[in-house]
C-alpha cells in the first residue's frame, strides 16, 4: 500500500510537536515548568549532554518509568526509531500515551504500511488518554485509511471520545514546586501556594472525572510536594490515591503496589 500525503503530514505533525517540546524544555524559561528526565532527553537531543544522555539509560536500564519515556523521547528526537522503538514498546505497556502515539507513527512508515499495528496502537493511546489518537481514529473509520473499512458507528464513538477525553497538562503542578525552591523564579511561597490551590482544584475534577493520571499526581503530591506548602507528607492520602489509580487499571500504580507487595513479602 502507498503512502499518502494524509500520512506524511501526521508523522511530520508528532515529530515538530516533540521537537518544538524539545526546544522549549531546553530554553531557560521553561525550565521552571519542566524538571527531570524530559529535560536530560532535551539536553542530549539539543546539547549533545553525555551526562545527561548517561543518566537516561541508566534510570531506563533501572526500569524508571520517566527515564525509560524520556530516553525514548531522545531517540525519537535523534530519528533513530531503531533505539527509539523498544524503548517506546516498554513505556507504552507501562501507560504513556504519546509513546504508543509513536508506535502507530512508525508502523505507518514502513514501506508495506501496518495499518493492524497502528490500529493496535491508536486504540491504546487513546484508551491512554491521548485525544490525537483518538481524533486519528475517527478520521480513520470515517474514510477508511490503512486498509481499514469505513465503520461510522466507530468514527462517532472515538470522535466522541476525542471531545470528551480530560487531557492534563499541569504546569502548574511543577511551576509551583519551581516558585517554593526556587527552580528558575524567584523564591515565591506564596506564589507556590496560589499555584497549587489552582493545580488542585483541577486535579479534583479530573480524578472525579475518572482520570487515573490526576490520581497519581495526587498520590506525587502527598509524597513529594506537600512540603512546598508547608505540609507534612501524607503517606495516608497518598495511598488512598495511588490505590484509587490502580482501581482504574493505571499500569504506572499497579507496579508500584506491585513491588510493595513483593517487599513485604521478602521481608
Amino acid at each position: 500500500m502507498k503512502k499518502n500525503f494524509h500520512i506524511e503530514s501526521l508523522i511530520s505533525q508528532s515529530i515538530i510537536a516533540l521537537l518544538v517540546f524539545f526546544g522549549l524544555t531546553a530554553s531557560s524559561q521553561a525550565m521552571q515548568y519542566y524538571h527531570g528526565p524530559l529535560v536530560q532527553a532535551s539536553k542530549g537531543c539539543f546539547n549533545k549532554d553525555s551526562e545527561a544522555i548517561k543518566a537516561l539509560a541508566q534510570g531506563s536500564s533501572k526500569g524508571n518509568y520517566e527515564d525509560i519515556q524520556a530516553y525514548a523521547a531522545y531517540w525519537v528526537c535523534k530519528t533513530q526509531p531503531e533505539k527509539a522503538i523498544p524503548l517506546l514498546k516498554k513505556s507504552s505497556n507501562m501507560g504513556n500515551g504519546w509513546s504508543s502515539q509513536m508506535l502507530a507513527h512508525y508502523s505507518l512508515q514502513k514501506p508495506q504500511i501496518d495499518g493492524t499495528t497502528a490500529l493496535k496502537y491508536m486504540n491504546r493511546s487513546a484508551l491512554q488518554g491521548n485525544a490525537w489518537a483518538a481524533r486519528e481514529l475517527a478520521n480513520i473509520y470515517l474514510n477508511g485509511l490503512y486498509g481499514i473499512g469505513v465503520d461510522l458507528h466507530k468514527a462517532s464513538y472515538w470522535a466522541l471520545y476525542a471531545e470528551n477525553v480530560k487531557e492534563i497538562v499541569p504546569n502548574t503542578f511543577y511551576l509551583a514546586a519551581s516558585y517554593r525552591n526556587g527552580w528558575g523564579v524567584p523564591k515565591n511561597l506564596k506564589k507556590a501556594k496560589q499555584l497549587y490551590a489552582e493545580t488542585m482544584h483541577v486535579l479534583k475534577e479530573a480524578a472525579d472525572g475518572g482520570d487515573p493520571y490526576a490520581d497519581m499526581l495526587f498520590f506525587e503530591f502527598y509524597t513529594k510536594y506537600s512540603q512546598d506548602v508547608g505540609m507534612k507528607k501524607n503517606m495516608r492520602q497518598a495511598s488512598y490515591w495511588l490505590n484509587k489509580a490502580a482501581a482504574k487499571g493505571y499500569p504506572p500504580a499497579i507496579a508500584i503496589l506491585s513491588a510493595k507487595k513483593e517487599r513485604i513479602t521478602h521481608e
